[in-house]
């Protein structure tokens, strides 16, 4: 029977660098590995659709229509292996667009399960700590255009049971604990990590000639988050494609963050860059107070602390102490 690895997410952790090293070694691997990545689902690439999993439940026809095709594109690949890898199966990243703490994931956990009658169903999930998940996600956000406060990011979170112990209770309903696998990032090895993490997609033999793991959508310094924030609040280098294209890559090679900079890669013109300057003397912070952190911590301990014992947790239980 083939083999079905299904890499989740979660956000901010390691998704994308996992993407980017499946991406670089799969054209080592075609003949006897499948790739499928964010591109591949969003175009339906041979059939492939999931994105809608954790949207959808059985009454719904969609869910009927991408769980035919899926299983049609599962049956019809070449390969016996299977690796998808794509963090927005889960749902939508906390705090975006009113999405909550992964709501869907239990119903993308039973749209797996019924996969198991093409192929063995391996989900891998990686996670880590919840509020160092949340700054971490605010910072990503604001390097790609949110103008929001910190304050008003993370006020709905606060007190709030942000479990990943539900998503072990939700692949254990499902009857996928036995092929499950939830590393802890905290807890990932500083050496020997693309080996650990071709062990967690169950692919050791990996031809690595793209080369090993590299780091993938790391964070900006504070002062960068600040650049970009007032950059947001005033509309000012906005597109996407030239963040990541000029931007991303000026300021992660040592850029001075200063108005001058950007106003120099933009052209600015006086009054844009003084509207520019007046945006960034704004107080802006990018991390959780003290009484933030205690009370997401406090919602969180007793999960955590069964989440940590579960079986399909590859991390020690003070891993997060």
């Amino acid at each position: 029977m083939k083999k079905l690895i299904v890499h989740m997410g979660a956000h901010r952790c390691a998704s994308s660098a996992t993407q980017a090293f499946l991406r670089r070694n799969c054209a080592e691997n075609v003949r006897d590995v499948r790739i499928v990545l964010r591109s591949d689902l969003l175009a339906r690439t041979d059939g492939f659709a999931m994105t809608g999993f954790y949207r959808n439940r059985p009454w719904h026809p969609a869910y009927w229509r991408d769980m035919a095709s899926t299983r049609a594109a599962i049956k019809a690949c070449p390969q016996d292996m299977i690796v998808v890898s794509e963090e927005n199966l889960m749902g939508l990243m906390p705090g975006h667009e009113g999405a909550g703490f992964y709501p869907g994931f239990a119903n993308l956990c039973r749209a797996l399960a019924k996969l198991r009658s093409v192929a063995e169903v391996l989900p891998r999930l990686v996670v880590r700590r919840q509020d160092r998940l949340l700054e971490s996600i605010y910072g990503f956000r604001v390097a790609f255009g949110l103008r929001q406060d910190f304050a008003d990011y993370i006020r709905p979170f606060l007190g709030q049971d942000l479990s990943w112990y539900k998503m072990a209770q939700a692949l254990d309903a499902a009857g996928l604990a036995g092929q499950s696998r939830i590393d802890v990032l905290e807890a990932w090895p500083r050496e020997g990590t693309t080996e650990h993490l071709m062990d967690f997609l169950c692919v050791p033999n990996l031809q690595l000639g793209g080369g090993g793991l590299r780091m993938g959508n790391s964070r900006f310094s504070e002062e960068a988050l600040e650049l970009m924030l007032a950059m947001n609040r005033t509309g000012t280098g906005v597109d996407v494609d030239w963040r990541r294209k000029v931007l991303f890559p000026a300021l992660r090679q040592g850029a001075a963050p200063t108005v001058q900079f950007v106003a120099d890669l933009l052209e600015l013109q006086e009054d844009q860059t003084a509207v520019l300057k007046a945006a960034l003397q704004i107080p802006a912070r990018f991390s959780l107070t003290n009484e933030e952190r205690a009370a997401i911590l406090a919602a969180c301990e007793a999960g955590n602390k069964a989440f940590l014992k579960h079986t399909i947790v590859g991390a020690s239980g003070d891993i997060w102490d």
